[in-house]
């Protein structure tokens, strides 16, 4: 995906501000604070996502939303399974290796993540450039990354080439990243709008 300049950086900024909304809502839940680290954006091939979690064969935890209104598509939080353990001690205030399987409080909490994450990713797009998107409920999901993804995506392949890559680290420790898949139409509306932006 090509991006002038200055789309990148009203990108940038939605990004920034829902990380920012992100880290105060779960700081709030929890009993200690919480951190995104700056995060890093990149539009990457669909079919080159499983990459980023080690292949398409690596087990990791996903939590999944799909995205309705004016952009559709969906948005998926991935990490790898010790470093969604490692959140979910985090997120219920639990001395680190606490956690260690993901029972039905553990992926509670993460559904909690996605929703809040999402839910001010979205919001930011709304802010910045008037579009109209929400997330439906979050599902947490352990499985091979080819295997997600894949079911994730099956439908964007005739409607959607990329996928908007945004990797963070909560509190420095436990890295994980965001996957924001619109279909063309939506991509292209989304773009539009970062352009009208003054």
């Amino acid at each position: 995906m090509q991006l002038q300049s200055n789309q990148w950086q009203y990108l940038e900024q939605i990004v920034a501000q829902a990380f920012a909304d992100s880290a105060r809502s779960l700081t709030q839940m929890t009993t200690g604070e919480i951190n995104l680290l700056q995060p890093e954006l990149s539009f990457l091939p669909l079919k080159e996502l499983p990459g980023i979690a080690g292949g398409p064969a690596s087990v990791v935890v996903a939590v999944y939303l799909a995205v309705e209104g004016d952009i559709h598509g969906h948005v998926v939080l991935l990490f790898k399974p010790e470093n969604a353990r490692g959140l979910v001690d985090l997120l219920l205030g639990h001395p680190p290796g606490t956690c260690q399987e993901l029972d039905e409080l553990a992926s509670s909490a993460l559904a909690e993540l996605g929703n809040v994450c999402s839910s001010a990713f979205m919001n930011a797009i709304a802010d910045r450039t008037g579009l109209e998107v929400k997330p439906t409920p979050p599902v947490v999901v352990e499985d091979m990354a080819g295997a997600i993804l894949e079911a994730v995506v099956v439908d964007l392949y005739q409607s959607g080439d990329e996928a908007l890559v945004v990797a963070t680290s909560f509190n420095g420790a436990l890295p994980g990243h965001l996957l924001l898949m619109p279909d063309t139409v939506s991509m292209a509306r989304l773009v539009a709008a970062l352009e009208a932006i003054r």
